[in-house]
Order: C-alpha cells, then structure tokens, then sequence
C-alpha cells in the first residue's frame, strides 16, 4: 500500500515538472541567444537567492527585536511585582515582629 501512495507521488511529481517545462519552454526559446546562456539565468538566480535570504534574515532579525522587547517588558513587570511582594512582606515581618517582643515584654 505504501509503495503504490509513493509511487503516484512520484508519478504526480514528474508530471508537475514535465507540465512546468512544457509551458517555459517556448518562452525560454524566444529569448535572443545572449539571454540563453547558463551564466545568465545563474546570476538572475543568484540575485534572487541572495535577496531572498537577505530579506528572510531581515525578518527574522526584526521578529527578534520584538520578541526580546516583550520578553524585557514582562521581566520588568515580574520584577515590579516581586519587589513589591517583597516589600510587604518587610514591613509584615516589621510589624509582627516588634508586636511579638512588646507581648513577651509585657508577660516578663
């Protein structure tokens, strides 16, 4: 079974690319002979490639910035919200301690 999927896979792959080919080749052949040769269409390529990639690493770059931007914004919340807790918890600690030594001094 699994044989017959990867070879209608397969099947359906070749024809895609003899499809593709049979519809750019007449354009390809209309080109004047200095635009036909490999050099060119693997520069055009290269060209395409590098902008591509640097475009993606521009992207990237940017979601990046973003995303320690917010990681920054929440560590500074959590930060806030700890001193805070902190804090209060100081001053109970203060305040329930310098009760417990008024009560002993008074019971002494």
């Amino acid at each position: 079974m699994e044989q017959i999927i990867l070879l209608l896979i397969a099947l359906v792959s070749l024809g895609g690319i003899v499809c593709i080919l049979y519809r750019k080749i007449p354009s390809l052949l209309a080109l004047p002979p200095a635009e036909r040769s490999a050099d060119s269409f693997q520069r055009i390529g290269n060209r395409k490639l590098l902008d591509a990639a640097a475009s993606q690493m521009r992207d990237i770059a940017r979601l990046t910035v973003r995303q320690i931007s917010k990681t920054e914004g929440k560590a500074t919340d959590w930060m806030g919200k700890l001193r805070k807790q902190a804090e209060e918890r100081r001053e109970e600690f203060q305040a329930s301690y310098w009760e417990k030594l008024r009560r002993k001094s008074k019971k002494k």
